[in-house]
C-alpha cells in the first residue's frame, strides 16, 4: 500500500474516531501527546500498513494506543494502550 493510500485511509478513520471521542463514549485515561493508530474493521492492507507505523512510533518511546474501529456501525472503539 502506498503511504499516500495509508494516509487518506487513516484520515477517514481518525474522522470517525475523533468522532466518537467527542461524544465521550468509553474513553480511558490518556497522556496529553498520545498517538492513536486507528485500525479498521475491513481493510487488511491498511491494518498491516499500520502495524508498521505502530512499530515505528513505539520504537520512539512516544505513548501510542490502538483504535479499533467497531465491528458495527455505533458500537464502541477499542482503545488499547501499547506502551503506558
Amino acid at each position: 500500500m502506498s503511504k499516500k493510500a495509508q494516509t487518506s485511509k487513516n484520515i477517514d478513520l481518525t474522522h470517525k474516531l475523533i468522532s466518537y471521542l467527542m461524544h465521550g463514549k468509553n474513553i480511558p485515561n490518556l497522556p496529553k501527546d498520545v498517538s492513536f493508530v486507528p485500525f479498521s474493521k475491513s481493510d487488511k492492507k491498511l491494518n498491516q500498513a499500520n502495524e508498521e507505523l505502530l512499530e515505528i512510533i513505539y520504537k520512539e518511546e512516544k505513548p501510542v494506543v490502538i483504535a479499533e474501529e467497531p465491528k458495527v456501525n455505533r458500537g464502541s472503539w477499542n482503545i488499547i494502550p501499547v506502551n503506558f
